[in-house]
């Protein structure tokens, strides 16, 4: 009897129903985290800056506070770092995710042919 596992998608939405956070923003700011700043962490996921910055800015605009600090660039190039809400964020989505995988792994449906 083989067995097939319920998946679930998560996200985060506002008071009007809207998204404001999910895997592709965690994604994200892990990235950023990783890399330094918007611009490495695009690349590195196959996005364009111009995208990535839009997701990012909504989702700010969304929540009503920044989850990223940018430092525009210049000689030096520019810099990203989560701020501290960013962090927050990206770690209750990161641990209600793992709360969710362990509840399905629990719950597999059997069926047979």
């Amino acid at each position: 009897m083989p067995v097939t596992y319920p998946k679930v998608k998560l996200w985060f939405v506002d008071e009007n129903g809207e998204a404001v956070f999910g895997e592709g923003l965690a994604m994200l700011l892990e990235a950023v985290e990783k890399g330094g700043s918007l611009s490495v962490a695009s690349d590195h996921l196959g996005m364009s800056y111009r995208y990535a910055l839009h997701r990012v800015s909504l989702a700010e605009r969304r929540l009503g506070f920044e989850l990223i600090r940018r430092r525009r660039g210049g000689v030096a190039g520019g810099a990203s770092e989560l701020t501290t809400y960013g962090k927050k964020m990206l770690v209750k989505y990161r641990k209600i995710e793992k709360e969710i995988e362990k509840f399905l792994e629990n719950h597999q449906v059997r069926t047979s042919n």
